[in-house]
C-alpha cells in the first residue's frame, strides 16, 4: 500500500470513529433509483465501490442482489450491517475482482484528484455493465471534525461528465448540486 493509500485509509478510519459522520448515508436513498435505471435484475452481481456505512449494500442485498461492498476504511459498516465486504484501496484494486453492476455514491469527491483516473479505470476494469455515481459537487462540512479536508475534488457537474466520458462512451448525468450520472 502506498503512502497515499495509508494516509487516506487512516484519515477515514479516524472520521468513521465519528458517530455524527454514520448519520447521513447518501446513496441510501438512492437504491431503488439506480436499481430501476441500471436495469438490474435478482441474482445479479453488484459492487458498492465506497460503501461507507453498507446500508445502501445491504438495501441491495434485500433486493435479491449478490454484493461486494469495498471501502478504504476497516471500520466503516454499521455495526448491524451484515454484507460481503473487501477492504481495499478503489485505485488499486485486487485482479480478480468483477461485477456486472457498480454503485458509487458520495465517494469520488473524496478522491485525491491525481486518483482520479486510476479509481474509473478501476471500476471500469471490474464492471462489465453499468456503473450508478452520484458525486457531491460542493465542499465537505464533517472533516473539520477531525481537521481535515474529506471532499478533495469539487468539480461542477459538467467537468464530472467530461472525465467520465474518458472512460466510458455512454454517459447520462442529471443534477447540478450533486451529479448524477449512469455510464456504460
Amino acid at each position: 500500500m502506498d503512502e497515499l493509500s495509508q494516509r487516506e485509509q487512516k484519515k477515514y478510519e479516524r472520521m468513521w470513529e465519528v458517530s455524527a459522520y454514520r448519520n447521513y448515508a447518501p446513496g441510501e436513498a438512492l437504491a431503488k433509483k439506480a436499481f430501476t435505471e441500471l436495469g438490474m435484475s435478482k441474482s445479479d452481481t453488484l459492487i458498492d465501490f465506497g460503501c461507507g456505512t453498507g446500508r445502501p449494500a445491504a438495501q441491495f442485498q434485500r433486493m435479491g442482489l449478490d454484493v461486494i461492498a469495498i471501502d478504504h476504511a476497516t471500520n466503516c459498516l454499521d455495526a448491524d450491517v451484515s454484507v460481503n465486504f473487501l477492504q481495499s484501496c478503489l485505485w488499486d484494486l485486487p485482479k480478480e475482482l468483477s461485477g456486472m453492476y457498480g454503485y458509487c455514491t458520495d465517494v469520488m469527491e473524496h478522491i485525491p484528484p491525481e486518483k482520479i483516473d486510476g479509481v474509473l479505470s478501476e471500476i471500469r476494469r471490474v464492471i462489465s455493465g453499468k456503473v450508478f455515481f452520484q458525486i457531491a459537487t460542493f465542499p465537505d462540512g464533517m472533516g473539520k471534525r477531525i481537521g481535515e479536508t474529506l471532499h478533495l475534488s469539487v468539480y461542477p457537474s459538467e467537468w464530472w461528465r467530461e472525465k467520465l466520458s474518458e472512460h466510458w462512451d455512454g454517459v447520462m448525468v442529471s443534477g447540478s448540486r450533486n451529479c448524477i450520472a449512469v455510464v456504460q
